[in-house]
């Protein structure tokens, strides 16, 4: 560099010094070092180094934070013949880090190789080193699907099913699945250790939409559960550990009376390519492993659903343009229970989709201002981007309606943007039970209360079963909470990769907030609406099991109370639950 080039660069800055010290202005700010995190990926089973697998650093945040810019949150990497990898220029925040490779389960990393996620929290400039992520090798199940007389059948969809727990509620949900070969025999791959149970589906009439010509009942192949069990309670586990290839789990599929559901769609005009779906309402997971299809025939709008064992369902549409794209949506919704025999002539309506319209306010007035003031009070209390700096983002607050009883949103779950104004139109929503969720708004805030027809929806279920419209209301308070902590164990040092859980023991509509320990086994909640509290850390819990408030309840005592006010930060320090004492509680709401 040239003399004069550096007198004029010392000079600039004795100028800015000076600036500073008669007006008492804040430099501009230096951008922050990049940060650094060097690890290995090995085997869980046999402690070798893994290579070729593909890493990728995604940086996470609370609802409402950006994450990063939006065209490069995400860092891919791959490890070496040594198993080690290495990322650069790491931004400062909050991350996941994930590794999958053939042969492999997908994971994401955890610091105690247990159920959940550690995240990893990089200061500025601060480098991670020594990370051990521990792929745990596939598991393999394989079998033969055979009729009562031994012989094999084809095109069966095979599902391995695990308990978990869904809102709260345990349930046999699917895993991985396959379908049979012509020989009957299956393999299904990718599986991490544990207990699974087998289910497999006979396909063809379900989703070929077959016709029959008998009148009275018939037998037909019903959902059969490993080794040949027709209702789950009777299925056999099975129990598989890391890498193993369990072989010779052959199922025998069952036979039963089963009933055609018959009939038409009643519709302004002829429909053409509608596919009705029969979802059954006892247990929608049946549903995702395989379910009873029916094509509208266009000449006359009939309709058949073979193969139906006794039960009650609902029978549902995708959405449907009669009169082309520009037309109106519409969409079926029939509940029919089936009993003993065939049911003819059923005439199902297609109706009209609903439309949503609504407001998000902020307490105290203008929502661009109120915005504003919530944004700049977060970014001095977490030390992050102030609004109109680089790094910060304006929120862009999401109005979204999940299905939360018997029925399956083929469309995904219906959602809208707010508008810079705060109104929303959420369109094409079928007329269903959903809760509705808020999310994507500024840091800083909560949703204080959502309304519909002057009902609160924000501790029940949205019901729009009826089939009519209208507006809601959503209130933003900018008076957050947070509570920020450290997991400790019974000797006192931290806990990295421990899932907490905090809830509201007066409101159990409201879901819990869940935040997981980092490396240095600290976390924080955001966000949070002023009230009293109960926080609990698990060393290992089902994923969904903290959602069932009975299970909750019986951690009462353990629990570490917190009150929180308008505005407040508080910090706890919080002793983990044993997973002894946790297994043992599970075992009594199994």
């Amino acid at each position: 560099m040239r003399f004069p080039m550096l007198i004029a660069i010392f000079s600039a800055a004795v100028a800015l010094h000076a600036q500073v010290a008669q007006t008492g202005a804040t430099p501009p700010a230096v951008p922050n070092p990049k940060g650094r995190l060097e690890g290995r990926v090995l085997s869980s089973a046999t402690g070798e180094p893994v290579r070729k697998a593909t890493l990728r650093l995604r940086m996470v945040g609370t609802v409402g934070i950006a994450t990063g810019p939006a065209d490069n949150s995400t860092m891919v990497g791959t490890s070496d013949a040594e198993g080690k990898f290495v990322f650069e220029e790491v931004d400062a925040g909050r991350y996941s880090l994930s590794a999958e490779r053939s042969g492999f389960v997908q994971q994401t990393y955890n610091a105690r190789s247990g159920r959940g996620a550690t995240p990893l929290t990089f200061d500025a400039g601060q480098q991670i080193k020594d990370i051990v992520f521990k792929l745990v090798p596939q598991a393999v199940i394989s079998g033969k699907v055979v009729d009562e007389d031994g012989d094999p059948i084809q095109r069966v969809q095979i599902q391995a099913l695990r308990y978990v727990y869904n809102l709260g509620k345990r349930q046999l949900m699917p895993t991985g699945g396959v379908s049979s070969n012509p020989d009957g025999t299956f393999m299904i791959g990718n599986l991490a250790a544990g207990r699974y149970y087998l289910a497999a589906t006979e396909m063809r009439a379900a989703m070929m939409g077959e016709r029959t010509t008998a009148k009275g009942p018939v037998e037909g192949y019903v959902m059969t559960y490993f080794p040949s069990a027709i209702d789950a309670s009777a299925a056999a586990p099975v129990d598989i550990i890391a890498g193993q290839e369990l072989r010779g789990m052959d199922i025998r599929m069952r036979k039963q009376p089963v009933y055609s559901i018959r009939g038409t769609i009643s519709a302004p005009a002829p429909a053409k390519n509608v596919m009705l779906m029969l979802v059954p309402t006892a247990n929608q997971a049946t549903f995702m492993m395989g379910r009873n299809n029916a094509m509208v025939r266009e000449k006359d709008g009939g309709f058949e659903f073979s193969n139906v064992a006794p039960g009650t369902y609902l029978i549902q549409s995708q959405n449907v343009r009669i009169n082309g794209e520009n037309s109106a949506p519409l969409v079926a919704r029939h509940e029919v229970t089936v009993g003993d025999h065939n049911i003819e002539d059923l005439v199902v309506a297609l109706s009209p989709m609903l439309e949503l319209s609504g407001t998000i306010k902020i307490e105290g007035g203008d929502w661009n201002a109120g915005v504003q003031q919530a944004q700049q009070r977060s970014a001095a209390a977490n030390g992050t981007a102030a609004p109109g700096t680089p790094g910060s983002s304006r929120p862009q607050p999401t109005v979204q309606l999940m299905v939360s009883q018997g029925g399956i949103a083929f469309n995904g779950a219906p959602n809208a943007h707010a508008s810079d104004d705060g109104t929303f139109q959420v369109k094409n929503v079928a007329p269903e039970k959903y809760r509705v969720s808020v999310f994507g708004i500024p840091d800083g805030t909560y949703v204080k209360s959502i309304r519909f027809a002057g009902q609160d929806v924000a501790r029940s279920d949205l019901d729009l079963t009826s089939g009519s419209g209208g507006q809601i209301e959503v209130l933003i308070s900018p008076n957050a909470a947070d509570l920020s902590g450290v997991v400790r164990d019974s000797n006192g040092a931290s806990m990295a990769g421990v899932m907490i859980t905090m809830w509201n023991p007066a409101n159990e509509f409201e879901p819990p907030k869940g935040a997981g320990a980092d490396q240095n086994g600290a976390f924080k909640i955001r966000n949070v609406a002023p009230g009293d509290y109960k926080l609990i850390a698990w060393e290992d819990l089902e994923p969904g099991l903290a959602q069932n408030p009975d299970f909750r309840k019986r951690f009462d005592t353990q629990a570490i109370s917190v009150s929180l006010k308008d505005n407040s930060h508080e910090s706890v320090e919080v002793k983990v639950t044993p997973k002894d004492v946790i297994d043992a509680e599970v075992a009594k709401v199994s």
